[in-house]
């Protein structure tokens, strides 16, 4: 099955092992998060949970795989495609008009010094030790 905006309506109808083999593809790919492929996945409400799920699967099986540290940036790449939102345009609104209060008498300042550096206390002189033999 092919990965496009078309295949995905299939995959609500695909097994778990067979939407896990297309959703390793789709990571292996590495679509931008605005691709037409991850814009039908999230069209789907259906879809979005299941695909979280693969993914988690997906990251548990690439754990301690000598590829685990890709697969892990490719995996939460896709989780964050599949986390976008689109972009609505936002209208401006407009400001509240603040009135300034006067301030009040400023609280008192606390001032943080550093601790001044202890003098160092010159080391003292080890006494040598001499051993005999014993007689």
């Amino acid at each position: 099955m092919a990965i496009g905006p078309s295949a995905v309506e299939r995959w609500l109808d695909l097994s778990t092992e067979e939407l896990r083999a297309q959703v390793s593809r789709l990571v292996s790919a590495r679509l931008p998060g605005d691709h037409a492929v991850w814009q039908a996945i999230r069209r789907h409400p259906a879809l979005v949970p299941r695909i979280r799920g693969v993914l988690s699967g997906l990251a548990a099986t690439a754990a301690g795989s000598k590829d685990e540290a890709m697969q892990k940036v490719w995996i939460s790449k896709a989780r964050a495609a599949l986390d976008q939102t689109a972009a609505a345009p936002v209208k401006a609104a407009p400001k509240p008009v603040v009135e300034e209060v006067p301030a009040e008498e400023p609280e008192a300042v606390i001032e943080l010094r550093e601790p001044e550096p202890q003098q160092r206390q010159p080391h003292k002189a080890v006494p040598t030790m001499l051993f005999q033999e014993p007689s």
